[in-house]
């Protein structure tokens, strides 16, 4: 028997880009899921969105976070209506390719992994243009992620109980996904990567993920404040994390010029079903 998956979606006027995250959830070939969709009080039309796209498909479900503070806090509340085995994670701007959940949740239970990742590429706005594949360590445990730029959160796909109330209790204004994996990695869990691109991240204006002195600034609030690591040791995580955030954005960047990127999303597994809904529940 298949394991049932709970995605978590936070949503805060997301009308424009909504549909599209939803449906390549609905898409997956992987049928056994529940799609939480955590609204934060949005005032334009993205609970009638939900609701439209719950009428096709009663996987999808809307829950009001009437206390909403962010994504992260979204996502904490995502978290404790999931009646999943399984925990994944999808913005309400991005999207899945098909297959995501059917190869990430074989492997984890092939390989007896409690927390995985996929590779991945950006996009740009409107969907037309992606990046190279974003550069991704095979595996990642505590003391590895502290000197490292992060997972993509959209690709990652954890055991729920792994979130405990010490990770589900949290939640920052920036690098919030950060912490709560360094506080998974540090009961002793090692994060696998999947290696297939399964995911795309959408760039938007605005989005906190591109303002890189807050986030830089967030994490070595976390080294210090959240997981009191010792001066020196914070230092050289720090500036490693710093380093490698750099080197990872160059490498796109070469790989860019190289003539890697700026291909057509749909010659790269974007759907055009996400535009005309998706298979039924189950």
């Amino acid at each position: 028997m298949s394991e049932l998956v709970s995605v978590v979606m936070p949503c805060f006027n997301s009308e424009r880009h909504l549909a599209k995250a939803v449906r390549s959830v609905r898409a997956q070939t992987y049928q056994d899921l529940e799609l939480l969709v955590v609204d934060g009080g949005s005032r334009d039309g993205s609970r009638a969105v939900v609701a439209a796209e719950t009428a096709l498909d009663a996987r999808v479900r809307l829950i009001e976070n009437a206390d909403d503070q962010g994504p992260a806090h979204a996502r904490c509340t995502g978290v404790r209506a999931a009646r999943g085995r399984y925990v994944a994670f999808l913005d309400a701007d991005d999207v899945w390719l098909p297959g995501k959940l059917a190869t990430q949740i074989a492997f984890m239970e092939r390989e007896g992994v409690a927390f995985s990742y996929t590779l991945y590429r950006r996009m740009s706005e409107d969907g037309t243009q992606v990046s190279p594949i974003v550069p991704m360590l095979s595996w990642y445990d505590f003391r590895r992620m502290l000197g490292h730029r992060g997972i993509g959160t959209l690709t990652v796909v954890v055991r729920r109980d792994q979130l405990t109330d010490e990770v589900t209790s949290i939640w920052l204004r920036a690098s919030e996904d950060l912490l709560w994996w360094l506080l998974v990695l540090r009961k002793g869990v090692t994060a696998r990567l999947v290696p297939e691109d399964l995911a795309r991240y959408r760039d938007t204006a605005g989005s906190l993920s591109k303002t890189r002195r807050p986030t830089l600034e967030a994490v070595w609030t976390i080294y210090r404040d959240r997981l009191a690591i010792p001066l020196a040791a914070r230092v050289f995580f720090y500036c490693s994390y710093a380093i490698d955030s750099v080197l990872r954005r160059l490498r796109l960047w070469i790989a860019a010029v190289a003539g890697m990127g700026g291909a057509n999303a749909s010659a790269l597994g974007a759907s055009p079903d996400w535009d005309r809904g998706a298979p039924g529940g189950r």
